[in-house]
């Protein structure tokens, strides 16, 4: 599971990467499962000064799933998701768009 992050005053970006355990997986399974992955438009524009983007790439048994979300829109299973990776991963070095 990988959430990057976009966007905001400087414009860095910022990834963070969770691989849970075998023992995790039922938890990680149903928080990806909860998100409304199919309400979600890929490369959907969205405006706003300093605006966070945020992109989760997760994969759960064979399937790949993708969204993109502007900060407001990451409520709800989103938040819940998005925090257990950041707080699971690490981020990775922040780097300029």
């Amino acid at each position: 599971m990988t959430v990057v992050r976009t966007g905001g005053f400087a414009g860095l970006r910022r990834e963070w990467r969770a691989e849970p355990d075998d023992h995790e997986a039922s938890h990680w399974v149903t928080l990806i499962e909860e998100c409304p992955w199919d309400a979600v438009a890929i490369g959907r524009r969205v405006t706003g000064a300093d605006l966070f983007m945020w992109r989760l790439d997760a994969r759960c048994g064979g399937e790949k799933r993708e969204a993109e979300l502007a900060d407001p829109d990451v409520q709800g299973p989103w938040r819940d998701l998005i925090d257990a990776v950041r707080e699971a991963g690490a981020p990775r070095p922040a780097t300029r768009d």
